[in-house]
């Protein structure tokens, strides 16, 4: 019976569109059906009506609708409770939200989830659960016919905004050694390691369609009404399109966030591959109404895990899509002239400056942060939540070993020259990847460097010069906290003598409208310079 129709006990004959009156699944859609209103209770009248009947017509057309929960995640608060012992690389100033979904219908729920929507624990066709890691529906492994749905308000005015489905954790593969990765799971759920990659181009503040940007109109994309659904096949998205087209909404507002299934194992079986969607803002216009709305995240923007009662026989799967093009055919190079004369000017002055006869100095190497998104899935490395609206790059790992050190973070600012809408440097414990201190382009940089060169040059402006260190002994200083003793917790501050690195992100090409090509942009460069220790 449960491989015709793993849903209702008692017939696999039912229709879509009927139910029995006696097993557990069948009882709790009904209760699940006259209980809807007070499920969302957080809505206007005229919001809550319509996602009402958005979920009445689904569940009219055979499909169980669950309701997961968009959530602000301060990664270095759980990691500071002992709850990960990674922050993923967090970027400091830009907070992220997680979609937290429920089990799939028939799947076990994990350690602080509730049951599925008709669970019967007895019934031993049930799926494993999802593996427990961040928090639980953190990682949720998908149907390939399933659907993730948001329905709700953009945020307020920010710099930017982006939404994005991620490949999660995969299983570990035979006679490989992970030791090094970011691993959870046990001999029940299977063992697995992050991937974290994106799974194509970001839907940011520039292309969502909203009420205030139709069809991806220009305009302003923030406190807009908008819908985004998340599926790895066509039909299943036609569905839900008609779905909310006949509940009341405006195909003009409605995005797709499309799963490539060529690149991903998809299933509830133990062994498939598990899913995160995330939400990232960088740069509220207004810190305190952003905050109030990142708080409350959950009340602004409603997730629906959306399932067919009986599993669909074909699939219609997306493509692998054509991702943005980074290159624009002018690199900064040529936008900035004379650069490399600057540079060496620039770098001299700054050490004539700090250096003298107190200080030691070294330019710290730099590499390319994080490869591309398909790249790092096909090389099964982790990339720990990375963004195609902008790219990577890090310092390699070094110390500082007194209050005294210091570091100078110099370069181009890159927003300047058109290769971003905001650019910043980050500065991270290496055990924990956790960011504790930042600058930023669109706040700190502007005309930083100008001290440096004569007064009047015309390329001053293009470049900038910042300090971070334990003290604030000058103008342009960003403070690095200390882990120890820190009243917010452990992983809010990075303690000397420990491993710690510099990553830098620049964010948009103003003319691609994706994160720049990585060498058409100049790179940014740092100066360590220690306390010489006395005999």
């Amino acid at each position: 019976m449960y491989k015709t129709n793993p849903y209702c006990v008692n017939t696999p004959m039912y229709s879509l569109y009927s139910m029995c009156n006696s097993c557990p699944y069948c009882i709790n859609i009904a209760m699940y059906n006259s209980n809807l209103s007070r499920q969302f209770t957080n809505y206007a009248n005229d919001e809550d009506r319509t996602i009402i009947n958005f979920i009445s017509i689904l569940n009219s057309r055979g499909f169980i609708v669950q309701e997961g929960r968009l959530s602000y995640i301060d990664i270095l608060k759980l990691c500071s409770e002992g709850k990960v012992d990674n922050c993923l690389g967090n970027n400091v100033g830009a907070p992220y939200a997680v979609c937290l979904l429920p089990p799939a219908p028939n799947q076990d729920p994990s350690e602080g989830q509730a049951p599925p929507i008709g669970y019967n624990p007895d019934n031993p066709s049930n799926y494993p659960a999802n593996i427990d890691y961040l928090t639980p529906g953190f990682a949720s492994k998908l149907r390939p016919d399933e659907a993730i749905v948001l329905i709700g308000m953009t945020p307020p005015p920010a710099l930017y905004y982006s939404f994005r489905s991620y490949l999660g954790f995969v299983p570990n593969k035979p006679e490989k050694d992970y030791s090094e990765y970011i691993t959870a799971g046990n001999d029940y759920t299977g063992f697995y390691h992050l991937i974290f990659a994106s799974l194509g181009d970001q839907l940011n503040n520039y292309n969502l369609w909203t009420d205030n940007t139709p069809k991806g109109a220009p305009g302003n994309a923030f406190n807009s009404s908008t819908i985004i659904i998340s599926t790895a096949d066509r039909n299943i998205n036609k569905q839900i399109r008609n779905s909310l087209s006949i509940a009341g909404y405006s195909q003009d507002i409605m995005n797709d966030d499309n799963i490539p299934i060529e690149l991903v194992n998809m299933g509830l079986e133990a062994r498939k591959d598990t899913f995160t969607f995330m939400m990232r803002i960088a740069l509220w216009a207004q810190q305190n109404i952003g905050n109030q709305y990142l708080n409350n995240i959950h009340k602004f923007i409603k997730v629906l895990r959306i399932t067919p009662k009986i599993p669909l026989p074909n699939l219609t799967p997306w493509q692998v899509p054509t991702l943005k093009i980074r290159e624009t055919g002018i690199s900064e190079y040529q936008v900035v002239p004379n650069c490399r004369n600057d540079f060496d000017h620039l770098r001299n002055e700054i050490i004539k400056k700090y250096g003298g006869t107190e200080y030691d100095h070294v330019d710290l190497d730099l590499t390319m942060g994080i490869p591309d998104n398909y790249n790092a899935i096909l090389r099964d490395i982790n990339v720990y939540g990375d963004n195609r609206d902008a790219v990577y790059f890090k310092t390699e790992n070094f110390q500082l070993t007194s209050d005294d050190d210091f570091v100078i973070v110099y370069g181009i600012n890159h927003e300047r020259t058109g290769k971003s809408i905001y650019s910043n440097a980050s500065f991270y414990g290496a055990e924990l990847f956790n960011g504790v201190a930042g600058a930023f382009s669109t706040v700190q940089f502007p005309d930083t460097a100008l001290e440096f060169f004569p007064e009047g040059y015309e390329n001053a402006g293009y470049y900038y010069a910042y300090k971070m260190a334990r003290k604030a002994d000058e103008d342009n200083v960003v403070i690095i906290p200390y882990s120890t003793g820190n009243p917010l917790g452990k992983a809010y501050g990075v303690d000397n003598n420990q491993d710690v690195l510099i990553t830098f992100r620049v964010y948009l090409d103003k003319t691609a409208m994706v994160g720049p090509y990585i060498f058409d942009i100049i790179w940014d460069r740092v100066i360590l310079f220690t306390k010489k220790k006395k005999p």
